[in-house]
């Protein structure tokens, strides 16, 4: 099942089940993580034997995959079990569309007209929580491979030290984290006051020393020494962070509207026919024709397929090697 994002709220989902007036549990687990996003103990069938639940305003402030499971109380048995996907449309339906029978069948058009964009740009234009894991390479700065607007939570070394929804937060430790300002990075400044920092974008080369009583080789907070020869770092080599974020699109970029457009245009008319825009060779004797290959990337479309150019990046997703 499908659910569009927009307005109004709350969202609601419907399933059918196999008997009326009867009670059944519903749970919803979110399909990245596998953790329980929702878990309702009774919810009675109506007399159509169909089971209707407003979903939580959580659910209407970010675009995610689910894993529903509904099951009967008395015996505990599955009867319904479904991928639920929340998520908002690149053009809304209803400004296509002036009647039912019209914004259902734009709606169909729009979400096939959307899986080709998708399968074109790596991630889509959606809103969503990402997680990333990362590890302290010896430096004040932790590389973006997102596209992220807000910090939600920050763990070190499996301890919370940052938190927005905390009472006590955000800052749960001596740093408060924060996404520097081309979004490339993240950097944090300490709780205590706002200093002079002079943040290190690369590990500092490793220096060998003999012993000494008088020149500590870390800058430690119990030292009793007054100079030291390489200064601590934000994330220090080897620990481990987990950060959660707002990433994605806020809003769908207006491009990608005009683009989602035109392809629901071409898939109601039926000009998605590939021959008509990549034959580079025909002749006339026995009818040859030869297409260039990149019909089997693009949309169909040569203008959505230059709009769409923009967003497309080399890079998917970094490893380690």
């Amino acid at each position: 099942m499908q659910i569009l994002r927009l307005p109004p709220f709350p969202l609601s989902l419907a399933y059918e089940v196999p008997a009326a007036s009867t009670a059944y549990k519903l749970v919803i687990k979110d399909d990245s993580s596998n953790t329980v996003a929702l878990e309702v103990a009774s919810i009675t069938s109506s007399a159509a034997s169909k089971i209707t639940y407003e979903l939580p305003e959580d659910f209407n402030k970010y675009d995610a995959s689910y894993h529903v499971e509904i099951f009967e109380v008395s015996s505990n048995d599955t009867v319904v079990e479904d991928t639920l996907e929340i998520k908002r449309p690149y053009i809304d339906p209803s400004s296509l569309g002036s009647t039912a029978t019209e914004i259902t069948e734009y709606t169909n058009y729009e979400m096939l007209a959307r899986a080709v964009i998708d399968s074109i740009v790596p991630g889509g234009f959606y809103y969503e929580v990402d997680e990333i894991d990362a590890i302290g390479q010896g430096t004040d700065y932790m590389p973006l491979w997102s596209r992220a607007y807000k910090i939600l939570k920050v763990y070190e070394n499996a301890l919370l030290v940052y938190d927005v929804d905390d009472e006590d937060g955000p800052a749960l430790g001596s740093w408060n984290y924060f996404i520097i300002t081309d979004k490339t990075a993240i950097s944090a400044y300490p709780v205590s006051g706002a200093e002079e920092v002079n943040r290190s974008e690369r590990k500092r080369a490793r220096m060998s020393l003999g012993a000494s009583d008088s020149i500590a080789m870390f800058d430690t907070e119990d030292s009793g020494n007054t100079l030291t020869v390489q200064p601590g770092v934000l994330f220090p080599e080897g620990h481990d962070y987990v950060f959660i974020l707002e990433a994605g699109y806020k809003v769908v970029p207006l491009d990608i509207k005009e683009a989602t457009k035109m392809l629901i245009n071409d898939i109601k008319c039926g000009k998605l026919d590939y021959y008509k825009r990549y034959i580079t060779n025909y002749a006339t004797d026995q009818f040859r024709v030869q297409m260039d290959k990149s019909f089997l990337n693009g949309t169909g479309n040569l203008l959505v397929d230059k709009i769409l150019s923009k967003y497309i990046t080399d890079i998917g997703k970094p490893g380690v090697l």
